[in-house]
């Protein structure tokens, strides 16, 4: 809900080009809740980093990028590829905790 509430905010402020930045907070906080409720204290240090590159990205990167002649919205590219390296290195850590809960992995 919040993201379609920010969607629609965004475009109706002309400012579509904030729409990753503020998903990738909600997100980021989002994972806040979640460490206590499911007891991985990996999520606190997931949701920080995904709020963390939200705000440095909104801060320090420039809406859009100019790279041979094409216009690139740069808050997509860095928050959409950084987002991805964070979510998939906390997938990651989750199945190598789970296989070693379940004593898969040899010690």
């Amino acid at each position: 809900m919040a993201i379609a509430i920010t969607i629609a905010v965004s475009n109706a402020t002309r400012h579509p080009e904030l729409i990753p930045v503020i998903i990738a907070l909600i997100v980021g906080v989002h994972f806040f809740p979640l460490a206590p409720l499911f007891q991985v204290r990996l999520y606190y240090f997931t949701g920080a980093l995904l709020c963390l590159l939200a705000i440095m990205t909104w801060l320090f990167v420039p809406g859009t990028v100019t790279l041979g002649g094409h216009q690139i919205n740069a808050f997509m590219s860095v928050v959409g590829f950084g987002s991805a390296l964070i979510l998939w290195g906390t997938g990651l850590a989750i199945w190598l905790m789970g296989r070693r809960l379940l004593g898969i992995v040899p010690k």
